[in-house]
């Protein structure tokens, strides 16, 4: 076993990771030459259809485990922010205008049927999007290959930050692909580069072989994966009792009740993106357009306080919306979150504002009553609303009406901006060019029309000049440069309080760590037990081990 979580960790996250393995009953432990099985919790409702069509436009949604099949060229590091990592290419390289991208991909890699993969499949698979067959689109104009393991795609403009998205484009076989009609096709018997086949498919388990032929290496202890369309109650019921080893889904009041039911097996983890989620400001709509306002409200909200009450795993990010282990070499100093009422006060002072019957009253004397919009079904959202609601009333005197929002309206609401404060994610991305430009000058639209991202509708023109910048630094190319403007990115957005970042963003993880381990840890591993993540997955279950 490599990795135990011990000593000081063992406070929060209890355990050596792990899950269990069953063949035959739950629970139960292989004999003999039986496979060595995890079951793994699905996702996409309790019944699946048999689609395997990544590019699938035929309504029926794609058939859950992709990400063991289908793999891309490159990966993201998920504890350094902005790093690619090889995969299927094993390097690339930019010319000086960021017009141009060549891959070399690695030699050894077969598709799953035996077949070589060359620099052909790459090829297919992304003309297959440029010529609109598939509902994807790619912002490069073609794609060459000068050979079987070279692979150049041309952009019409500088195209630096575009290196990222190679990461989740996973390529399909030419030779299994292109007499198919890719509009209509299911993909029943999925061929890929991945560690995993599939052996079995009902509408509610899928079973995953382990392939002994992986460019990767062999597994360290898996052959076989049974994924399961389990669904709410059940999902922690089958997980408590073993009859289901791993699942990647929100547990409210984890420790209490599954980690300390068994603390040197059981195990809930939440594994950093980089970036947040929170609350975001309308800067365009009284009273949010003042900055005092804001900051007066950020200020006024202990983050700490709330993380442990929601306590569904997650920290408090940087006051920029960064999360501090993913960005920990790129951090603006003091940028952590600051608690202090005082100061939240003095900042309504400052700006003339008082507060009367609840009510935030401004310096021209009207009265404004103050409402969080908060997503419904993301539970943990609605509980942060209720905590910041109380924190401001106690705080600061402020009465803020906490409006749960169904989907169809809430989504009206954020991309037109009808909203005061809502509840959302202020950033995006995977790269401090993509975190960046998420509240960028390419994200504005006026209010009432379509917004993507930025919906508080925020802007600064010095940050805009930053963004741009960040646009034209090759990755990996001026690192010291790239940081110095992120840092002062950063330092503007916590200036400027355009939204409040009040938990970081990431993926979760739950596992019953009876016969498996060596999962990834949280904030340490350059991989994520995510299994909707390509390559991330692949890694997961390739490197589990069996406990003896």
């Amino acid at each position: 076993m490599k990795k135990v979580i011990a000593g000081a960790m063992a406070a929060s996250l209890c355990l050596a990771l792990g899950a269990c393995s069953t063949e035959g009953g739950p629970g139960s432990s292989p004999e003999g030459d039986a496979p060595r099985v995890l079951n793994q919790v699905g996702w996409g409702g309790t019944t699946w259809n048999q689609n395997f069509n990544l590019f699938s436009p035929t309504g029926v949604s794609v058939t859950p485990g992709t990400a063991y099949i289908y793999e891309p060229l490159i990966r993201v590091n998920r504890i350094a922010a902005g790093e690619m990592m090889p995969y299927l290419a094993e390097s690339w390289e930019f010319n000086d205008a960021g017009t141009e991208l060549t891959f070399t991909l690695r030699d050894d890699v077969t598709w799953s049927d035996g077949e070589p993969f060359t620099s052909a499949d790459v090829k297919f698979t992304w003309d297959l999007v440029l010529s609109g067959e598939t509902p994807a689109s790619y912002p490069f104009t073609s794609v060459e290959t000068p050979d079987e393991h070279t692979v150049v795609v041309t952009y019409e403009e500088q195209s630096f930050q575009d290196l990222v998205g190679f990461s989740t484009r996973r390529i399909v076989p030419a030779h299994v692909w292109e007499n198919q009609d890719v509009r209509t096709w299911t993909n029943p018997e999925p061929v890929g580069t991945g560690p995993a086949t599939v052996s079995q498919f009902s509408p509610q388990q899928i079973t995953f072989d382990i392939r002994d032929d992986w460019w990767g290496g062999e597994s360290k202890g898996l052959d076989q994966l049974n994924m399961h369309a389990i669904t709410g109650d059940a999902t922690k019921s089958q997980i408590i009792s073993g009859q289901v080893d791993y699942g990647t889904f929100g547990w409210a009041n984890a420790q209490q009740e599954f980690v300390d039911l068994a603390p040197e097996t059981n195990f809930y983890g939440f594994y950093p993106v980089g970036t947040a989620d929170g609350l975001i400001f309308n800067v365009e709509q009284a009273p949010y357009n003042d900055v005092h306002v804001r900051r007066a409200l950020r200020a006024a909200v202990d983050l700490e306080t709330a993380a442990e009450i929601v306590a569904v795993g997650y920290g408090v990010p940087s006051e920029a919306a960064l999360d501090p282990v993913v960005y920990a070499d790129q951090l603006a100093p003091n940028s952590e979150h600051r608690y202090d009422p005082e100061y939240a006060q003095s900042e309504l002072q400052a700006g003339g504002w008082t507060v009367s019957d609840g009510q935030l009253v401004g310096p021209d004397g009207q009265s404004h009553s103050l409402r969080y919009d908060v997503y419904q079904p993301y539970d943990e959202w609605v509980r942060t609303g209720t905590i910041l609601a109380d924190q401001w009333q106690r705080n600061l005197g402020l009465e803020v009406a906490v409006n749960q929002m169904a989907d169809a309206p809430f989504s009206e609401a954020s991309t037109t901006g009808n909203f005061g404060m809502l509840s959302s994610s202020p950033t995006g991305g995977s790269t401090p060019y993509q975190v960046f430009n998420s509240l960028g000058e390419e994200t504005y639209v006026p209010l009432g029309e379509q917004a993507i991202n930025n919906y508080g509708r925020w802007q600064n023109e010095e940050y805009n000049a930053i963004v741009t910048e960040l646009a034209g630094i090759a990755p990996g190319s001026d690192d010291a440069r790239a940081r110095e403007l992120s840092i002062r990115a950063q330092e503007i957005l916590i200036d400027e309080a355009p939204f409040i970042a009040t938990a970081t963003a990431g993926w979760k993880a739950v596992i019953n760590g009876q016969h498996w381990t060596n999962f990834p840890v949280p904030g340490e591993d350059d991989y994520a037990p995510n299994p909707t993540l390509p390559a991330d997955a692949a890694l997961t279950i390739m490197n589990i081990e069996y406990r003896e």
